[in-house]
């Protein structure tokens, strides 16, 4: 959550760190079937930090944390010891997962319905498409550059993130008439910034076809959208925590993709009912928007979804509505009676940074700027049990 370190010096063409990362990218395009954005530009990357890939498309990675320990597993006839064969497998996944976030393009963030890069919701997605790739591809990338047998850890890096995704697919699959696989194609080769977007579209045309005028589609989509957003965004404190164990993040993952497919689902059918019963009534005459007291039908269910989530101990979202300045400055003064309080606190002052309505005047990805899409290396996995 801390600000990134900047770039550090170029790791050129020729060196062997530059090669076997290619090489990673390259057998990532393989595998995924889509080309990568990255320019070519290789940039070593300061921290603890695997790796960033830029605005125009110049890649970092971690000498430090993921081309030194890398290198043992790839050099031909050295003898690994148990630590280094760990290390390059680890290392293995972090540079698959920079390879495989190299092949999303971001997109025009600034239309009706995208979603900002580096937004709560984008990195979500983001990081749960790239996560579920590397963990299912991640050990046969190895495979392919190495004779070594490395264990490349599948248990994923971001669980909450990547199990509600998973259910979503699910979920979604009827709504969209596509399986989980093509629904997650879909998503893959859709600009980030678009993905929410893309959804909304594939359910009005399966399930409204030409019932809805076009003039309607921008609001429909804020409407049909609006949970899944949430829904995922709302993953960022479980997400985050260094006291919770990975354990719960997975339940909590799994729960929070069961009340959003709930929410998408009744929102859904009330938006059919309203088509359907004009379309039968008046057949031939063009309908018109929802009306209010279904928009109130909308928020009701929102506000219930957040009390559902707050009666099984989900640590709050957002405060009360025209009450978030206050809420969040009083986060400051408070004093917290254990460990566990103190984070969520600072959890919630990190998402007031993202959320405030002063933060979404600008893109986050705009010019010279970067995309906190990232988490400090080691930051979610502690010896100790932590919380649940």
């Amino acid at each position: 959550m801390n600000g990134m370190p900047e770039r550090g010096e170029e790791i050129l063409p020729g060196t062997w760190e530059y090669q076997w990362f290619a090489s990673v990218v390259t057998k990532t395009e393989e595998f995924a079937g889509r080309p990568s954005h990255w320019n070519g530009r290789l940039y070593d990357q300061p921290g603890a930090i695997a790796g960033v890939i830029e605005a125009d498309g110049s890649m970092t990675i971690s000498r430090e944390h993921v081309l030194d320990p890398a290198r043992p597993g790839y050099t031909e006839g050295h003898s690994l010891t148990h630590d280094e064969r760990y290390a390059a497998g680890g290392a293995t996944r972090m540079a698959v997962f920079r390879a495989r976030a190299s092949l999303s393009a971001l997109g025009d963030d600034t239309g009706p319905g995208a979603s900002p890069i580096g937004s709560l919701e984008d990195i979500a997605l983001e990081s749960a498409l790239a996560d579920r790739f590397t963990s299912t591809y991640g050990g046969r990338i190895a495979e392919s550059l190495t004779e070594q047998d490395l264990p490349v850890d599948s248990f994923p890096a971001f669980p909450a993130y990547t199990t509600a995704t998973d259910r979503l697919m699910s979920s979604l699959s009827r709504p969209t008439d596509l399986g989980p696989g093509e629904l997650r194609d879909l998503l893959e080769s859709t600009d980030r910034s678009q993905r929410f977007n893309v959804i909304a579209d594939r359910v009005i045309e399966t399930q409204l076809g030409d019932r809805v005028p076009e003039s309607h589609r921008d609001q429909l989509r804020q409407d049909l959208t609006g949970s899944l957003r949430r829904g995922l965004s709302g993953l960022t404190m479980t997400e985050w925590s260094q006291l919770t164990h990975q354990g719960s993040k997975l339940n909590w993952g799994h729960d929070a993709a069961e009340l959003t497919a709930i929410e998408f689902d009744l929102n859904l059918e009330d938006i059919k009912a309203h088509y359907d019963s004009w379309n039968t009534k008046h057949p031939g005459v063009e309908p018109p928007e929802l009306p209010d007291s279904l928009r109130e039908t909308f928020l009701d269910r929102e506000e219930g979804m957040r009390q559902v989530w707050a009666e099984r101990g989900w640590p709050a979202q957002q405060p009360v509505a025209g009450r978030e300045q206050e809420n969040y400055d009083g986060l400051r003064t408070q004093i917290y009676p254990n460990e566990r309080e103190q984070e969520i606190a600072k959890l919630q002052q990190f998402l007031w940074s993202h959320t405030a309505p002063s933060q979404h005047t600008d893109s986050a990805a705009g010019a010279g700027e970067r995309p906190n899409n990232v988490r400090e290396i080691g930051s979610t996995r502690k010896g100790q049990r932590g919380v649940e």
